[in-house]
């Protein structure tokens, strides 16, 4: 080997092939760069970004890492808003892409507003883990933004997620091929360094580095060290070629930070003990292993180098790592990264710091991820008593991160040693009782849904408190995504006026504890019980009352229980005006309230509409396909859905589905209970039995379900059923009075719903809606039929009109010839 006057092992170095296809990215509306760790992904498009991209063009960078979904979508989201904040906050709405979500973020991404050059870059886009990140990459690169240019770097995709993107005008794939360094290549980058290469070095150099930059790289520092190239695997290399090679102080440093998913430039400089110069030169003069986020201020490391330190630090003396640790959580806590000042101080043994933080109960409860629920078990099992006695305070975040990661059981197993803990405490009486209110509060939700049980708890709470607790969010859903109040507590027949009674008296405690968390519950609950008892001018007053009290105190979930209820109260009277109203402002407040237990509350509202309107196709599909599950809905909102799911069984006449289905959604229903499902499932049966040819069985369940209505007079629900149950009434205990009610009532919704008869589309509208089927543009059609695209624009905008529905999507659910 030769060298010239100047080694300079930190030369970058670009193939001109390179940058000619990465070029390219300025063609395509999305560009996948997919390779293997350690072929210059993320070095390559930086150095695109800096010199073959116009200044005045905006650039996007975001770099994922390992971290919930959700968080990542959020992150999404936000550079999206860089450039189109309606679309941002609709995608933020439609929540993290999933099956059910990913019609909705297609349609979305088609409606994307960019004009001006745009580059948005998903760097390490594998650790997103999205289930189905081909459907959501063939999705974005169906963008409408003019100007914007997605870049994706990813690891290799699975086969799966790589059946969905197939090479089109829209999307162009770049792989390792592209990436890998010819040998003319590795000559110049060898040369640039100041290293010549024999012809010899230069065949063997290609043979064991497969062009590969990491290696390259590893084997310049190698042959600049030694005179000759290295042999054996990634992380060999890594230990012979530099770390073996690295000064005892630098070693020890990037073990420290190598604890941290990503580290700013004050944390690293605290633990090289150096100065900030110098501490930055060596993470810039590591370039090759440490990567610096512009938008985010953060280094984070290669995730080749990453692994290699991670082996390196599991070898350390559990001192040592305990040392690293403790200094990682004193700077994360510096910083008020509490995710990794609780993991930091765990880890460290240093269990007492992570007592001593003044964190709140959501400062916990919202770290979920695989280590939170093992990590506060260990403490709440393994922290001695006296260790407890000296953090009273930490009780009450500790114990509602239990019942937030549903493990109730655990939390009453805990119940007398907390309340030990905090009487023996140090504490004045004063915070003693504030604490034990606290804890009072957060019990009282294990008694759900016992209206005057829970009220209990809230009193006792109040008592000791004396004014509102810190435990409850105001801005959090008080529903559980559930769309109906009264499904949440009516539980027992014939008792629906005495639960009434105890929520007109139970909620002013709660408010007064919450600063009005739920507001308008007990009048929306009193609403509904109007409604389907058919006072349906009560039901209207009341429900306003409720809504207005509801906004006074942002209590979204609240008006959206309204919101369902004037929707239905639309249907009775036939107001088609009314009705989309209401729908268009569920879609609006479904926006707004994007916790993750309201992600399906549309869904559930829109199904039921469309299910009394026949409209069972435009149910969502994990709906009508009957996927109930703890994924989407909570225990406390599961029944509900099977009110809806139920009837659709019933409409397609699977009838034997629907007996065997109806007995699991009765067994979710009696955990609470909640009787409105019951009450559905039960009308279902009889309709179920009866077409079946079981009279007996028919009429026993048709009774079951009078024995829960009658009593409190909730005759809408048999009403919406009467012409599956008609000829089975006769043979049931139900009164002349109550039947007669129950006729009226149906005569009102069947004439109500005759108003809801879909006009027929005209022949233009039904060629319009063949192309849209086919997903094409407002653009492509207008091309299409040589119609400009705002005729295009207008003429759907009246078939939404007509149909009553708000999306294209919809639209295309209509059968063909409608």
């Amino acid at each position: 080997m030769a060298r010239t006057r100047q080694i300079k092992p930190e030369t970058l170095f670009f193939p001109k092939k390179l940058m000619e296809r990465l070029a390219s990215i300025k063609a395509f509306p999305l560009t996948l760069v997919e390779a293997p760790s350690g072929f210059g992904k993320t070095t390559a498009l930086r150095h695109f970004c800096d010199t073959q991209v116009s200044e005045t063009a905006q650039v996007i960078w975001r770099t994922f890492s390992p971290e919930s979904p959700n968080t990542s979508w959020k992150s999404f989201c936000a550079c999206i808003s860089a450039f189109d904040e309606d679309a941002a906050e609709r995608l933020n709405a439609a929540g993290a892409p999933s099956e059910d979500s990913l019609s909705e973020i297609r349609e979305i991404f088609g409606q994307i507003a960019c004009t001006e050059e745009t580059y948005l870059v998903l760097d390490d886009f594998a650790a997103w883990k999205l289930p189905n990140a081909g459907v959501f990459l063939s999705a974005l690169s169906e963008h409408s933004g003019k100007g914007l240019h997605v870049v994706v770097a990813s690891l290799v995709l699975s086969k799966e997620t790589r059946n969905h993107l197939l090479p089109s005008i829209r999307f162009l794939l770049l792989q390792e091929a592209v990436l890998t360094f010819a040998a003319e290549d590795i000559e110049a980058y060898y040369r640039e360094a100041g290293v010549s290469l024999t012809a010899v070095q230069l065949e063997e150099l290609q043979q064991i580095t497969g062009g590969w930059i990491m290696v390259l790289y590893l084997q310049l520092l190698s042959i600049i060290e030694t005179g000759q190239f290295e042999r054996g695997g990634m992380q060999d290399l890594i230990h012979n070629a530099l770390w073996n090679r690295l000064p005892e102080s630098e070693r020890e440093f990037l073990l420290a930070v190598s604890i941290f998913p990503r580290f700013s430039l004050t944390q690293a400089t605290a633990l090289f003990g150096r100065s900030a110069v110098e501490t930055e030169q060596l993470l810039r003069e590591k370039r090759v292993f440490v990567h610096f986020d512009r938008d985010a201020r953060r280094f984070y490391l290669h995730a080749l180098f990453q692994n290699f330190l991670a082996e390196q630090f599991e070898m350390l003396p559990e001192t040592k790592q305990k040392e690293s640790y403790l200094a990682g959580g004193k700077l994360a806590e510096q910083a008020g990264d509490r995710v990794n000042t609780l993991r930091f101080y765990y880890l460290s043994g240093e269990w007492e710091r992570l007592l001593a933080l003044p964190l709140t109960s959501y400062e916990i409860a919202d770290v979920v991820d695989d280590f939170t629920k093992p990590m506060i078990l260990d403490i709440m099992e393994n922290t001695p008593f006296e260790t407890k006695r000296k953090y009273p305070t930490a009780m009450v975040p500790l114990a509602f991160t239990l019942f937030f990661l549903h493990e109730s059981q655990k939390l009453l197993g805990f119940r007398e040693e907390i309340r030990q803990v905090i009487e023996q405490s140090e504490l004045s009486q004063i915070q003693k009782n504030a604490l034990s209110g606290e804890m009072e509060l957060l019990y009282s939700f294990l008694t759900y849904n016992r209206i005057d049980a829970m009220s209990v708890g809230h009193r006792k709470a109040l008592e000791l408190l004396g004014g509102p607790a810190t435990l409850i969010n105001l801005q959090s859903t008080w529903t559980f995504g559930s769309p109906s109040v009264l499904y949440l507590f009516w539980r027992e027949s014939g008792k629906l006026d005495e639960e009434l009674g105890q929520m007109d008296e139970c909620m002013p405690i709660y408010y007064t504890l919450t600063k009005g968390h739920g507001s308008g519950a007990e009048i929306i609950m009193r609403a509904e019980a109007h409604f389907l008892r058919g006072e349906i001018d009560q039901a209207e007053i009341l429900c306003h009352k409720a809504m207005f009290t509801a906004d006074s105190r942002r209590q979204n979930s609240i008006y959206q229980c309204g919101l369902f209820l004037l929707a239905r109260i639309a249907l009775l009277r036939g107001d088609e005006t009314m009705l989309q109203s209401a729908l268009h402002s569920m879609e609006e407040r479904s926006r707004q309230n994007i916790e993750d237990l309201c992600r399906y509350t549309l869904d559930l509202v829109k199904g039921f509409i469309f299910m009394l309107l026949g409209r069972g196709n435009e149910v969502s599909p994990w709906l009508a396909a009957g996927e109930i599950n703890d994924k989407r809905l909570v225990i406390m909102t599961q029944p509900f859905a099977h009110i809806i799911y139920g009837r659709l069984l019933l409409e397609r006449g699977e009838y034997q589905k629907l007996l065997g289905v109806s007995e699991f959604g009765l067994g979710l229903s009696t955990i609470f209970p909640n009787l409105l499902p019951q009450l559905y499932i039960k009308l279902y049966q009889a309709q179920a039995f009866l077409a079946l040819g079981n009279r007996p069985q028919a009429i026993e369940a048709l009774q079951s379900a009078l024995d829960i209505a009658l009593p409190d007079g909730m005759l809408l629900p048999l009403a919406e059923n009467y012409d599956g149950i008609k000829k089975l009434l006769s043979d049931t205990a139900c009164a002349e009075s109550a039947l007669e009610k129950i006729t009226t009532l149906h005569q009102g919704l069947t004439q109500g719903l005759a108003s809801f008869r879909r006009k027929e589309l005209t022949p233009r509208e039904k060629e319009i809606l063949g192309l849209l089927k086919m997903s094409l543009t407002n653009k492509e059609i207008a091309e299409r039929l040589h119609l400009s695209p705002n005729t295009i624009r207008n003429v759907i905008s009246g078939m939404l009109e007509k149909c009553g529905f708000a999306s294209r999507e919809q639209l295309k659910t209509l059968p063909d010839g409608k």
